[in-house]
């Protein structure tokens, strides 16, 4: 079963009164980050707390680093301290790096506790916090471990992201222009026509593309919860992107900024192979460096990130399934891309 997504300006003061509706009950566990915490950590629990839910409070480092198993197991310490119930809550109020630990730790503690996504950053509310997928990062693989595991309840608060960092915000505009290119072409043009506004983060043509967003991931997770067939259209951008950040440690760029070269990189595979045109690409590629995300990559070994491709999820009978566009508004799924074409393309991507 799918989870409850509510989106709308003001949601965050009212989450004791959803989870509420949504029949929850007993303690409400948060984890967070401190950055996070400093804007919305106390407003958050006095909510809570007002709303019968006794909050109890965990803050982590921010970054991707701390998505890792030695932070999981300081979290199911602090659970077991805590006496943690299967009817109490786990609350990730967060970005992607909270909502993806927090959500593992919710599927694998007392094996599976209630959980509300409270995503407080762009790319969370756009993507991560919708469809269930949960997970740490492993040295040689992004999110290689982890589980499918749906909230209970996801709570998008557009208002929220005036107090992100340009960059951040920026970041996660990678997958609100990769939903435009894999299904919905009407969105790609509003983010083309509207993207001085957007940079504004806080106009209502955010919060247009937050819920659209939204929309668009529920309809694909609710007709493929597990990534069996429709759902790897999602992970357009993602084989390139997540081989860079493994390759460089998970430091030198934002997940958006690397799935924005990993977009560029899929969309110049598609035209070597004649699926796309080249001027789509260049619209792409014009569009990416337009709203600030790079499409390119200097000074990474193209084969460093050719081996981490090799570990991703996405890969079967030790051939990787490319989400490649045909036109914007509509990509497939190929299995069959020539290693020659992928060096190629590398090389031209990271300027080898």
């Amino acid at each position: 079963m799918g989870s409850v997504v509510r989106t709308g300006r003001g949601l965050l003061n009212q989450a004791a009164e959803l989870m509420a509706d949504a029949g929850l009950n007993g303690r409400a566990f948060v984890v967070t980050d401190r950055n996070v915490y400093a804007h919305f950590g106390q407003p958050l629990s006095e909510n809570l707390a007002r709303g019968g839910f006794e909050p109890l409070v965990n803050m982590l480092n921010p970054g991707e680093q701390t998505k890792s198993l030695r932070t999981l197991e300081v979290l199911y310490d602090w659970l077991a301290d805590a006496r943690a119930e299967r009817t109490d809550v786990i609350v990730a109020l967060g970005g992607g790096v909270v909502g993806d630990l927090a959500g593992f730790l919710a599927a694998s503690y007392l094996r599976g506790m209630p959980l509300v996504q409270i995503p407080t950053t762009l790319l969370a509310q756009v993507d991560s916090s919708i469809g269930g997928k949960t997970g740490v990062n492993h040295p040689k693989a992004k999110n290689l471990i982890g589980a499918f595991y749906q909230a209970n309840l996801v709570i998008i608060d557009p208002a929220v992201l005036v107090n992100l960092p340009a960059r951040e915000f920026r970041g996660g505009l990678g997958e609100v222009v990769k939903y435009g290119v894999i299904m919905d072409a009407e969105l790609f043009d509003v983010i083309e026509a509207q993207q001085g506004e957007i940079l504004k983060q806080n106009t209502p043509v955010v919060d247009h593309i937050v819920g659209r967003c939204a929309q668009l991931k529920q309809q694909v997770v609710g007709e493929d919860e597990r990534e069996a067939g429709l759902r790897m259209i999602l992970n357009f951008g993602h084989t390139i992107g997540h081989a860079i950040e493994a390759a460089t440690n998970y430091e030198a760029l934002l997940h958006g900024e690397a799935i924005s070269i990993g977009m560029s990189g899929a969309s110049q595979i598609a035209v070597e192979l004649g699926l796309f045109d080249a001027a789509s690409c260049q619209r792409l590629q014009t569009l990416l460096k337009s709203l600030g995300l790079p499409y390119a990559a200097r000074g990474l070994a193209w084969e460093t990130v050719r081996d981490a491709m090799s570990l991703d999820k996405k890969t079967r009978s030790g051939r990787i399934n490319w989400v490649l566009p045909t036109r914007i508004g509509a990509v497939e799924i190929r299995n069959d891309v020539p290693d020659e074409v992928v060096d190629s393309v590398l090389k031209t991507l990271l300027n080898a």
